[in-house]
């Protein structure tokens, strides 16, 4: 299903769930989503063909490239911007990645990957460490998930904040990264169950 199209359908199902002042950062989310979908579709419809997912408005397309497992370790809050969530967050992952042996491995592949933006703060690639440490992991509530891995190529003079602000409208759980050897974007689209 289109990344859009699953976010729309996310956003909808949190309305009417929330406080007032989050009602409305949905609503712009969703407006924003509905617009994107929209010329998504017009954009489509125009070349008679199905090809990547480009979001005309934003001057980058986005292009599925691979599909991977990772280990991640979902926020436990709702609201996790709130007091200091994070940082004890941090603390419990790189305990977590220390007491299986991966932090090495985690920190090296984190390294060559800038996060410019998101909202999953632990995660690792599968393929990277070995079936013990996975399992040490996973008793340390890391999930085992699905994550799709689009290329993004952008008008060179899109601004990175443009960008990010268009990405986070289309994907839920997601990284927006730059591999730092090749200077390309990419977004890891995390498919929770």
């Amino acid at each position: 299903m289109n990344p859009l199209l699953t976010n729309i359908k996310s956003l909808v199902n949190n309305l009417g769930s929330n406080t007032p002042k989050k009602e409305i950062e949905l609503i712009d989310k969703l407006i924003d989503s509905l617009e994107l979908y929209k010329l998504e579709l017009a954009s489509e419809q125009h070349k008679g063909v199905k090809g990547p997912i480009g979001l005309a408005n934003a001057n980058f397309k986005m292009e599925k490239i691979s599909e991977e497992r990772f280990l991640y370790k979902p926020v436990t809050v709702k609201n996790y911007y709130d007091g200091d969530y994070l940082e004890r967050f941090s603390d419990i992952r790189t305990s977590d990645l220390s007491i299986s042996g991966v932090l090495e491995v985690h920190n090296k592949f984190w390294s060559a990957h800038e996060i410019l933006s998101g909202n999953v703060f632990a995660s690792i690639p599968l393929g990277l460490i070995v079936h013990s440490q996975s399992t040490k992991l996973q008793h340390l509530n890391w999930e085992s998930i699905n994550v799709d891995i689009y290329d993004i190529t952008s008008d060179p003079t899109l601004s990175t904040i443009k960008l990010i602000n268009s990405i986070e409208t289309v994907f839920e759980n997601y990284l927006l990264v730059r591999e730092v050897s090749g200077n390309f974007f990419m977004v890891l689209d995390f498919k929770k169950n």
